[in-house]
Parts: structure tokens; C-alpha cells; sequence
């Protein structure tokens, strides 16, 4: 899913100058659609620069004021609103975000049609929500229905159509269906490159699934090539520290370990550990997977005692980021009990094992 109205793309977060002078006594109101549209403006531009709060407050504000003057139904009160939802999935607030959306597309398909463009951006949100809530048939569902509606309204190969295949192909991962998965990638990488250009980042981002489908399948020397590849690609078009290329450079280091090359495998762990602890934080998640992979590495070269201490430190790091109940701090729980085990201390890795069953127990009965 991306931003549905991009409209300035300024290099700063203040709104456009008005171009013509206020009316009445010269000072234009809180609810005047000249006001509205700039800090609607000023939203798109917080929200592409990563400043996700901010940005819902200026959307939900913007919606809100629209609705107050214009009516709920109204498309410009309801871009606001589903711009708001979308937002607040991009901030993990999925259940929110469905919530919403599922309310602006009742008003969008009484408005304009089930087969209106907004309509179907709208829809396609839902989908992308849906899997994100673990909702994944229902997901894969919608996403077929939006990218075969989209085919027929837009064209096969417009870019909204695109995104709605990527979600189809994302949802049949996230299923197990690996090998329909893999085909679903490799065709939109090919018609994302033949539309967009075989540098552009959605291009990428398709070749990328092509590669962690391939490592899913134990194709692991395809994998490896590929992710060598997409490195290269990345590193031209965005740098070499920067995030997406970061990920591929963790491709090849899991895909060198599944080939069994532990050498090059750690020094590549070594090394993107580092450039992400530069670029992101060292307590980031992505650094805190790659700290990760160098532990997994030391293991199995039967580096144990160098093993532990790292696997001691993302578990205590994954705690403090994302709690104790996530999937990820549960599976490093796990990983610091086996290197106890492997070492001989079996009695601190019963404890650390029993700490985790009893994360997991309190995170279920949550739900």
C-alpha cells in the first residue's frame, strides 16, 4: 500500500506558499479549504519523511474539520480519513486502521461504485491491513479480487494493479505457499521492471521477495545470486548504507549459512550488524537480526562461548525494544536457552526456558 495522494513533494515539511491573497479581512480560518489542503500538504510531507505521529494528528485534524464543513461523505473529507487509516498502519495500529478503512469504504461504495479507482485503493488497504492482523486467506481473498479489479479498470500493468499483485504474492508467503509465491514474484518483477524500469525501487522490492522465496524452497544458491545482485542494484541507485540495501546484504549472509559457508557468512553478518548499527541505531530491529546472524554463525562453527554473549545481548535488547511477549524476543529466548545448553548449563537454560513458555503463555491469554 502507498500514500493515495501525493501531491508536493517539497524538500521540507512547511506548507506551499498561497499564491493568491486571502479573502474577507485577509486572515483565512481554521476551516478554510486553502488552510486545509496545505496542512493536508504538510501531512504527506511528514508522513514520507518517517514523522508517522505527527502525520496522523495533521490527517485525523484535516478529516475533521472536512467532515464538520462538508459532510462525512464528502471525497475530500473521506481522502483525509483514509489517508489517516493508512497511517496508522504504517504505525502497527492494524486493528484502528481496519477499523477505519472499513468505514470509508462503506461511504466510498455508496458514493462512487465498487469499481471507482478510490474505492479500489481503499479495498486494496483493507487487504494489506488484514494480513498484517494474521487475517491471511481473508487477505489473500481481497487482494485477488482488488488486483483483478484493478486489471479490468486500470490495465494489467498500471501501477495500482501492480501493488495489488504484490499483495496477492506477499499473502500466498505469508500462507506457505512458497512455490506460488516465487511464480507470483518473478512475473511482477518482470512487469515492474518492464513498466517502471529494472532500478526502481518497487522493481527491487519484487526481486527481493523473488530471493527469500527461493531461500524459503532451499534454493539457496539462486537465493545467494540473486541477493549479490539486488546488493549491487541497491548500493547504485541508493548507497551503500542505506536500508534496502542493508537487507539484501542480510540475504547473502543467510544464504551463505544455508550453503553452509560460516566463514563468509559471519564476516558478512560482521559487517552488516555494523552498517546498520551506523544507519539505523544499534538497537534497531533490523541491526538486532543481524547481531543475531552473527551469533547463529559462531554456533554453528561450534564458537559456543563467543556465541553466548551476543545471543545474551540481542535477547536483552529485543526485550527492551519490542517487550518480552514478541515473537522475536520469544525466539531469542529460545536461542540464549540452546547456546546455555550446548555450553553444559543446563540448569540456566531450564530457567530461560521457562521464562519464555511463561512470556508466551501471558501473550496468548492477552489476545
Amino acid at each position: 500500500a502507498g500514500p493515495l495522494h501525493v501531491r508536493w513533494s517539497g524538500p521540507d515539511v512547511d506548507p506551499p506558499t498561497e499564491t493568491e491573497p486571502p479573502h474577507g479581512d485577509g486572515v483565512p480560518g481554521a476551516d478554510d479549504p486553502r488552510v486545509l489542503a496545505a496542512r493536508l500538504e504538510r501531512a504527506f510531507a511528514l508522513s514520507r519523511q518517517g514523522h508517522l505521529a505527527a502525520a496522523l494528528v495533521e490527517f485525523e485534524q484535516v478529516a475533521a474539520a472536512r467532515e464538520k464543513t462538508l459532510g462525512h461523505a464528502h471525497p475530500d473529507a473521506l481522502d483525509a480519513r483514509q489517508e489517516a487509516a493508512y497511517v496508522l498502519g504504517l504505525l502497527g495500529r492494524h486493528l484502528d486502521a481496519h477499523r477505519v478503512g472499513t468505514a470509508v469504504l462503506a461511504l466510498r461504495e455508496a458514493q462512487a461504485g465498487a469499481d471507482h479507482p478510490e474505492t479500489l485503493r481503499c479495498r486494496h488497504n483493507l487487504a494489506y491491513n488484514l494480513n498484517r492482523l494474521g487475517r491471511l486467506e481473508e487477505s489473500h481473498r481481497l487482494a485477488q479480487e482488488v488486483a483483478a479489479a484493478r486489471a479490468r479498470v486500470l490495465g494489467t500493468h498500471h501501477p495500482d494493479t501492480l501493488a495489488s499483485r504484490f499483495e496477492v504474492a506477499y499473502a500466498l508467503g505469508r500462507l506457505g505457499r512458497w512455490e506460488e509465491a516465487l511464480s507470483a514474484y518473478r512475473e511482477l518483477a518482470e512487469d515492474r521492471e518492464r513498466v517502471l524500469g529494472a532500478h526502481h525501487p518497487e522493481t527491487l522490492a519484487a526481486r527481493y521477495e523473488t530471493g527469500l522465496n527461493l531461500g524459503r524452497l532451499g534454493r539457496a544458491a539462486e537465493a545467494l545470486a540473486l541477493y549479490r545482485e539486488l546488493a549491487a542494484a541497491r548500493a547504485a541507485a541508493q548507497g551503500g548504507s542505506h536500508p534496502e540495501t542493508l537487507r539484501a546484504r542480510h540475504g547473502i549472509g543467510v544464504n551463505l549459512g544455508r550453503l553452509g559457508r560460516w566463514k563468509e557468512a559471519l564476516a558478512e553478518a560482521r559487517d552488516t550488524a555494523a552498517l546498520r548499527a551506523g544507519a539505523l541505531g544499534p538497537e534497531h530491529p533490523d541491526t538486532l537480526i543481524s547481531r543475531r546472524e552473527i551469533a547463529v554463525a559462531l554456533g554453528w562453527s561450534d564458537r559456543w562461548e563467543e556465541a553466548l554473549p551476543v545471543y545474551r545481548q540481542v535477547a536483552a535488547a529485543r526485550d527492551r525494544v519490542l517487550g518480552p511477549s514478541h515473537p522475536d524476543s520469544l525466539t531469542s529466548g529460545n536461542d540464549l536457552a540452546h547456546a546455555l545448553e550446548r555450553l553444559g548449563r543446563r540448569a540456566e537454560a531450564t530457567a530461560v526456558y521457562q521464562r519464555v513458555a511463561h512470556a508466551r503463555t501471558t501473550h496468548v491469554r492477552q489476545l
